[in-house]
């Protein structure tokens, strides 16, 4: 991940990003495969023809990116198929090369230094996969030397990176989908790309399969406790809102978010005197932060004793530090085992000796 994204990752990237995607039109002789929960990507088909369209925030009617990756022997593509040379500018995608054992055909990466995957941090070492990130954008001529078939990079927050060096930019907006399932579906993007159609949807079934299991256990729950989850950045608080990523997750762990009447196209602003309306009548109070080292209440509330006097924030503390945790990449692709720590922490009982993933309470 960019550091100088930080804020469009920790308020927009995991708890914000919502969309309504509407049908569009398909160019003739195309037809679209439809997904099961991811609504930014699709596989069209065109006889022996295969293409991969991203839509943007608007959804359909915001087509960001269309790449013919397999073609008929007479047909035209956009790039060499299966790919098997590639340079990751996220690190946040990253965890979808690892899933498909695929790890040896990213050869270069922006952001080295925040790798977490021993085996991506092993080619690091030995050479295998280079850094090819600057402070303030891309680093041309290694990329160029690289010679990668393309690059994967987010649709956002950039200027001319990749582009630079004249080389095919694949867009990923794995970060635009308000489903859990519908982030870790986005495997199945890169397994079309890399020849391992098969492998990617089993993997995505397996994942689907653990979320389900443990999403249906919420019947057997308790009452559900009040749940309010947010986000503080330079003094001013934020909430997603009820049709998003972070809602469905705390609905599904067996919790009741209290903003889950909203709908919202971002992140919810919420003002100091409406938070601790909020929180003093919540039973859970989540922070998303990046904090390096232990996170206590005081941390929690900003050093703000308004905040750390909070009934939520006292009785039911509860953190997703992206600073330790690898909340932004492989959490993606364990949905099952975010869904599996923030049932713990809505209901402690259920759960016997757990040591937790992603979130974690904060005890007193």
């Amino acid at each position: 991940m960019r550091p100088g994204a930080a804020l469009a990752f920790l308020t927009s990237f995991l708890i914000g990003c919502t969309s309504t995607v509407e049908e569009g039109p398909i160019a003739a002789g195309w037809s679209g495969v439809p997904n099961a929960y991811a609504d930014h990507f699709e596989l069209q088909v065109n006889g022996e023809k295969r293409r991969l369209v991203v839509f943007g925030p608007e959804g359909r009617e915001d087509t960001i990116g269309v790449y013919a990756y397999r073609s008929s022997a007479s047909g035209k593509q956009d790039m060499p198929w299966p790919l098997d040379r590639v340079v990751a500018l996220s690190t946040t995608h990253l965890p979808y090369f690892s899933a498909l054992g695929s790890e040896r055909v990213v050869v270069g990466a922006a952001h080295t230094d925040q790798l977490r995957d021993p085996k991506f941090l092993d080619a690091l070492r030995t050479g295998a996969l280079e850094e090819v990130g600057l402070p303030d954008g891309v680093d041309v001529e290694r990329l160029i030397a690289l010679a990668p078939q393309a690059v994967f990079d987010h649709p956002f927050g950039r200027k001319e990176r990749a582009s630079a060096a004249n080389v095919r930019t694949i867009e990923v907006a794995e970060y635009l989908e308000a489903h859990p399932l519908g982030r870790a579906e986005w495997i199945r993007f890169f397994g079309m790309l890399l020849g391992m159609e098969q492998r990617a949807d089993s993997v995505f079934a397996a994942i689907e399969h653990r979320y389900r299991v443990l999403r249906d256990m919420k019947e057997h729950l308790p009452d559900a406790p009040l749940v309010f989850f947010g986000s503080r950045w330079q003094g001013d608080w934020f909430a997603p809102p009820g049709d998003s990523y972070m809602a469905t997750l705390i609905e599904d762990a067996g919790g009741r978010y209290i903003l889950a009447d909203s709908v919202a196209m971002g992140n919810i602003t919420i003002p100091l005197e409406r938070l601790l309306l909020l929180g003093d009548t919540v039973d859970r109070f989540g922070v998303l932060l990046a904090h390096p080292g232990q996170v206590d209440h005081k941390v929690l509330s900003g050093g703000d004793p308004r905040v750390l006097a909070l009934n939520g924030m006292m009785s039911g503390a509860f953190v997703g530090n992206s600073d330790t945790d690898d909340l932004f990449g492989q959490a993606l692709l364990e949905p099952d085992e975010v869904l599996r720590d923030l049932r713990c922490i809505f209901h402690p009982g259920s759960c016997g000796v757990r040591v937790p993933r992603y979130f974690r309470p904060v005890l007193q």
